[in-house]
């Protein structure tokens, strides 16, 4: 017999099935078998099975998938001898079969088979494995389809004929049904052949079927397996238990959505000359519209139930949502008596982003722990039509946001379900990426991308400090792609040499080592000294991992069997390269099934042929990306944020749907051109992805208990025009604008940004404080503070330091009274292009480099700086690089002949001065006739003008002197700065005043920029130069976006005071120093 329990609430059904449970069967050791969809409800009703008071525990229980447990009731009633364990027609195993077949040459000979034929074969020939092993699987889904919802189309090819929409023989989709006959041919017992063979034989009594079975929270299930439960149902002794979710305790099962009667009210008044006759009995259009997938499923269950329990409750309609579940469950249309209720029950939220979305569900959530202390993160779900969109903002948002909140506010762990492996754990994403060596550059940031996994990372014996200092020497090696010359080939044909490969750059790097402390050149090598004694065991260690991918990747490219692939995949990838232990194991199990299953599949299907590596990979990739892998997320206590998925129907008290955007959600699958199926009228008991979707937003509605939030991306992020929500959002608004007053006011609209005041006014105020701190200065027009005078000053001040710190002295205070300092790691300066063109800093670098040699008139020592710049990776290596050394080498020749005609190099000499109360160190670049000398083959900045001035203050108070400046002027000639002796007194009451401004840069932030400094005497500062400098332009960015400068001033300071401060500093600087623009002859400049 068949017994149905229709309720409203899953709680009851679970009671339910505790009551039935309890009556004790005619086997008490035998296991009892509880049919569920997927295992979160599996999870779920275990927990409501033990916690019941008339059971306190959940044992002997078993809860098989459907279609399993069918097929192992078809065993039953045939004999195991005659239906194999694991069905040959399971989409996994015919994959490999049709795979096999396609490319067998009764398939690829046959001109019938052209289409398919030619699909996989147009591709080059290291493609076609791959495209004919896709083609594979998207036909052994479709067969699988066949199988469930068009059974007689399969017993159609069967018995020699066509399918209902198969075109005739010789149209190009004929060949469906020729293919489904060679599979029979080699295993003819197919599922829908044995399904009826076992009906047949249940006509008469068998042995060994079980006495009782349940079907719990199911709400689809094809016709065919209705018809085998209907015919099993009628064996003495059976009982079948259906126990499933009805929104409705009315009759709707033949109620029509409002579209459906707008179309029979049209094809009425066509036939007739009004609407007299015309009957159409009103419902609920929430259900008409979202249960259309249910509907069918109630309606079948309603013809072959043999006893039916209704477990309804009526909801008591005091809020909004109770009100709207009301509705639903009476099948009424609450808009033919609107009443108007208005409560935060239901709550609409609209943002930019996703990111947003989460902020503002993370919000709503806080308010809700705060508002009621009973509630526990286990009540909570969060559903979205795919959880990897939401998934790395869930972790950012939710991952220690209540730290330092307070302790009134709760925590909100949350676990996140359905992640696919490959995207969720990085060991997995790790062995994927192994997978497809191959087809890697090996560029330098992906491979420290690896070793930044800590599988990998342990496996290497490579620590994070360590991998830091890699990255400084792989940036002097100039390592950037291409393990070596040969693969640098493959990618760029025609290429010669190995510049820019990690061959290269550890070879230098090794040899370094072992020559010395400095850098030398052999062998058209430049070798590295950056690696020192015990870190030469580091450098052993990066350069065995870098031979383990070498050899691998050569490895990966052979044709192996299913079975050595196996061995292959274990042996020399996953224990190889993967550390195992602790949180690596569940990785680990994943992957060790995943090659499992890989050779059980292809066992299953007889298939011995050799494969290439694509084909592995595509298998293992799929299997990897099945979320059916991580149920182990699901309802863990914490906050649960999971993927919307069929049959999940769990109650909550506060149900999250996050994603309700137009066009994403319900979720459409375009079908594949060949499917028999999307070309057919739908029967009923056809799933599709659409219907699926509106039918899941109705579970949703029906299971949430106190509150329900729905959000969806209402603004653009980029130019804030409006965006439409999903269709069944905008359909359930519509209603409630009708039925209870709900008014589009009371959609909350979340601000752009999390930082906007917005967000800390009214009821729903953001509980975060770090876009609180970041939000003051919006607030306040200056973040600017003061701070007490250090309690030690240094015992000596560098003159380099002093000037650094008046260049920028904001930074000063932040880095030195603030602790603030920008982040900056080694892997940050990495590029993973190798240079095509010189820049300007290369130009700056090489011309200095040179310019110290011509002007020593040391001509080996520039011929040695050349041959090292040429060959240190940093310039690209290509023909037109020599010819800008050439020209370089003329520039720097030209300005050097002018430095020898005006003085000799300088030499170092060491001073200091006691001065307002500091000492002061400097080192005097002094020529030989007496002046200082400094010379730089680049545009003059304020740092170069600063440092001039000072250590001209400094010269100067201890003896007069000049001093001489020399810089790229107009058309690559020079700029010569003069200046002229100051009297001692006069230079150290000028310098006492720099020495004052660096104390009050040590007691709050200045915007004394230097770039500011050079234009304070100009005449429009104040109109024009302050405001070109402080925006950012076309070509640069401005001052305002500074890091520090726009810490301490989100807003522009007053330029007027600002000139004012800096003329004290800058103003004798300028009148003081002389300019002189000197051309140089042509050909020495």
């Amino acid at each position: 017999m068949i017994h149905v329990f229709p309720s409203n609430r899953l709680e009851h059904l679970a009671g339910a099935l505790a009551a039935l449970l309890n009556v004790p069967a005619a086997s008490p050791l035998a296991p009892e078998h509880i049919l569920v969809q997927h295992r979160g409800m599996q999870h779920w009703l275990s927990m409501q099975l033990a916690e019941h008071p008339q059971r306190g525990i959940a044992m002997n229980l078993q809860f098989p998938l459907p279609v399993r447990f069918m097929w192992t009731l078809i065993r039953t009633v045939l004999g195991e001898d005659a239906v194999p364990e694991a069905s040959p027609y399971q989409r996994e195993v015919l994959a490999w079969r049709i795979y096999d077949l396609l490319g067998s040459p009764s398939v690829t000979a046959d001109p019938l088979f052209l289409e398919p034929t030619r699909y996989w074969q147009q591709q080059s020939e290291r493609q076609q494995p791959l495209r004919r092993y896709q083609l594979a699987e998207e036909l052994a889904d479709l067969y699988e389809q066949y199988l469930m919802y068009r059974p007689d189309w399969v017993e159609a090819w069967d018995r020699g004929g066509r399918g209902a929409r198969e075109p005739d023989p010789g149209e190009p989709l004929h060949w469906q049904g020729l293919l489904w006959r060679m599979l029979v041919a080699e295993v003819p017992a197919h599922p829908v052949a044995l399904l009826r063979e076992a009906m047949q034989r249940l006509t008469q009594p068998v042995v060994g079927l079980p006495e009782r079975f349940f079907v719990f929270g199911v709400n689809s299930l094809a016709p065919l397996w209705l018809d085998f439960l209907r015919v099993l149902s009628a064996q003495q002794g059976v009982e079948i238990f259906l126990l499933y979710l009805n929104p409705s305790n009315e009759f709707w099962q033949e109620a029509a959505s409002e579209r459906q009667v707008a179309r029979r009210r049209a094809t009425w008044l066509a036939e007739h000359d009004s609407e007299d006759g015309f009957v159409e009995e009103p419902g609920n259009p929430l259900i008409t519209s979202f249960g259309q997938q249910g509907q069918q499923f109630v309606r079948l269950l309603a013809d072959w139930a043999d006893t039916e329990t209704e477990l309804f409750t009526e909801p008591a309609a005091d809020t909004l949502l109770t009100m709207l579940q009301r509705d639903m469950f009476r099948f009424v249309d609450g808009r033919e008596a609107p009443t108007p209720v208005s409560d935060d029950s239901i709550t609409i939220a609209s943002a930019h982003s996703a990111l947003r979305e989460v902020q503002g569900l993370h919000d709503w959530l806080l308010h809700r722990f705060n508002a009621d202390p009973a509630l526990k993160p286990r009540d909570v779900v969060v559903l979205c039509p795919s959880v990897e969109d939401y998934a790395p903002f869930v972790e950012a948002v939710f991952a220690g946001r209540y730290e330092g909140l307070g302790d009134d506010v709760p925590p909100l762990p949350c676990s996140i379900a359905d992640r696919n492996p490959g995207d969720a754990d990085p060991t997995i994403a790790a062995f994927l990426a192994l997978l497809a060596l191959p087809d890697a550059r090996l560029q330098v940031g992906q491979v420290l991308g690896w070793l930044q996994v800590p599988a990998i990372q342990q496996r290497a014996g490579i620590t994070p400090a360590e991998l830091v200092r890699i990255g400084h020497w792989l940036q002097a090696a100039a390592v950037h792609w291409g393990l070596d010359g040969e693969h640098r080939q493959e990618w760029v044909p025609g290429t010669s040499g190995d510049e820019f490969t990690w061959a290269q750059g550890l070879e230098r790097l090794l040899l370094g080592f072992a020559w010395g402390d400095e850098e030398a050149v052999v062998e058209q090598r430049l070798l590295l000294p950056q690696v020192e004694g015990a870190d030469a065991l580091l450098l052993g260690r990066l350069c065995a991992f870098i031979e383990a991918l070498q050899a691998l990747r050569r490895d990966l490219g052979a044709l192996r069997s299913v079975a050595d692939w196996q061995q292959f995949l274990h042996d020399r990838l996953r224990l190889a390269f993967l550390a195992e232990g602790g949180p690596l194991d569940a990785a680990h199990e994943d992957l060790v099934a995943v090659i499992r299953e890989l050779g059980e599949h292809s066992r299953a299907a007889g298939f011995s042929s050799e494969l290439p590596l694509a084909v592995v990979r595509e298998v293992l990739q799929r299997s990897l990306q099945s979320p059916t892998r991580t149920g182990r997320q699901f309802l863990t206590g914490q906050v649960t944020v999971c993927s919307m998925v069929p049959m999940r129907s769990i109650p909550f008290k506060l149900v999250a749907v996050l994603g309700l955007n137009d066009g994403e959600f319900p979720r459409q699958r375009p079908p594949l051109g060949f499917d028999l199926m999307a070309q057919d009228r739908p029967r009923p008991g056809d799933r599709s992805r659409r219907g699926d979707d509106r039918y899941l937003f109705l579970e949703a509605l029906v299971s949430a208990r106190d509150a329900l939030y729905l959000s969806y991306q209402g603004h653009d992020v980029r130019n804030n025009s409006e965006r439409q929500p999903s269709l069944v959002l905008a359909e359930l608004t519509r209603y409630l604008e009708q039925a209870t007053h709900w008014r589009r006011s009371d959609l909350r609209t979340l601000p752009l940004q999390p930082f906007s005041a917005d967000n800390y006014r009214g009821q729903l105020r953001t509980f975060d404080p770090h876009w609180r701190r970041l939000a003051a200065p919006l607030a306040a027009p200056l973040r600017v503070v003061s701070l007490p005078a250090p309690e030690q000053l240094p015992e000596t001040l560098p003159l380099t330091t002093l000037v650094r710190a008046l260049e920028h002295p904001a930074r000063h205070f932040a880095e030195q009274r603030l602790g603030l300092t920008p982040e900056r790691t080694a892997t940050a300066l990495l590029s993973d292009s190798e240079p095509f063109v010189t820049t300007h800093l290369d130009r700056y670098r090489v011309q200095q480099d040179m310019l110290g040699h011509l002007w020593a008139g040391d001509s080996a020592g520039l011929e040695a700086a050349v041959r090292r710049e040429m060959l240190s990776g940093r310039l690209p290596a290509n023909p037109v690089t020599p010819l800008q050394i050439a020209q370089w080498r003329e520039q720097a020749s030209g300005f050097a002949q002018h430095l020898q005609s005006r003085s000799a190099p300088p030499a170092g000499e060491q001073v200091s001065l006691a001065l307002h109360g500091l000492q002061l160190t400097a080192t005097l670049p002094r020529g030989a006739e007496g002046s200082l000398v400094f010379a730089r083959l680049a545009n003059p900045k304020a740092r170069d003008y600063l440092t001039l001035w000072l250590h001209h203050l400094v010269a100067n108070c201890l003896a007069p002197s000049d001093t001489l400046g020399f810089y790229r002027g107009e058309d690559n000639g020079v700029l010569e700065l003069h200046a002229a002796p100051l009297p001692a007194e006069h230079a150290r009451q000028l310098l006492s005043d720099w020495c004052q401004l660096w104390q009050d840069s040590l007691l709050t932030p200045l915007p004394l920029h230097g770039s500011l400094g050079m234009l304070a005497l100009e005449e429009g500062f104040v109109e024009t130069h302050f405001p070109a400098l402080w925006e950012d332009s076309y070509q640069r960015a401005g001052l305002g976006a500074d890091p520090w400068l726009a810490w301490f001033w989100p807003e522009p300071p007053d330029p007027q005071s600002l000139q004012a401060q800096l003329l004290p500093f800058y103003g004798p600087m300028l009148q003081h120093l002389e300019h002189t623009q000197i051309a140089l002859e042509a050909g020495g400049g």
